[in-house]
């Protein structure tokens, strides 16, 4: 079971990854935010002809198109909430370059596997990693928020892209991905796992050392959806 588990996973992976690498390469005034923004892509016809022909079941895939100008490195990071604070669990860098790339996230239930991938024309930055939730056999109902609309790049500035909430309770509050700034906000429903993954478009080189810039705990009021 575990082996059909991991080989869907890489299968979609395989998938992702293949939208992915159509995008990074295309019309570069897809984005239409301008030089500095990220979005919720828009899959091109052939991608999407690519998609049902496969039938692809799209809800698992998160995909999105950037444009960025003077980042040195791009970084992608996969939290998990701990004690009202986010604690990196997967952590990837490469070295970034100007103009248009494609950010894919692979998952479903992220304690079931996630792929995170970013390709631009510097190349290809790729992680696999499952999210572990030790919590027996107890059932774990889901919640998941991505990113959906617009938003600026700042350099060094923390992007949340998705998170996810698993917990046993019968409710959840469905949070906009805006909340990753305000952890506390969902510590204090108690939920067992809180999970997230973002994206940093650095003025840092790969090798270069990168301030903590993970949220830190936050009593004000949430932000707007």
């Amino acid at each position: 079971m575990r082996t059909k588990r991991y080989l869907a996973l890489l299968l979609a992976a395989a998938l992702a990854l293949a939208l992915a690498g159509c995008g990074a390469n295309g019309d570069k005034d897809k984005n239409k935010g301008g030089a500095m923004t990220i979005a919720p892509a828009q899959l091109s016809g052939e991608e999407q002809a690519l998609a049902d022909l496969l039938a692809l079941g799209m809800e698992s895939y998160h995909i999105f198109d950037f444009q960025v100008e003077g980042a040195k490195s791009v970084r992608l990071r996969a939290y998990e909430l701990s004690d009202g604070e986010w604690e990196c669990v997967n952590h990837s860098v490469r070295e970034a370059s100007d103009g248009a790339g494609r950010i894919a996230l692979t998952f479903g239930k992220m304690t079931e596997g996630v792929r995170m991938a970013c390709k631009d024309s510097a190349g290809l930055l790729s992680s696999e990693f499952t999210m572990e939730a030790a919590d027996g056999a107890a059932p774990l109902t889901f919640a998941t928020s991505t990113l959906t609309g617009d938003v600026k790049i700042g350099l060094d500035e923390e992007i949340p892209l998705a998170v996810q909430i698993a917990t046993t309770k019968n409710e959840i509050r469905s949070y906009d991905v805006g909340y990753f700034g305000m952890p506390r906000e969902y510590a204090k429903h108690g939920y067992e796992h809180v999970y997230a993954i973002t994206v940093t478009f650095s003025a840092s080189a790969p090798s270069e050392p990168l301030a903590d810039v993970s949220a830190a705990p936050s009593s004000e009021p949430s932000p707007a959806n």
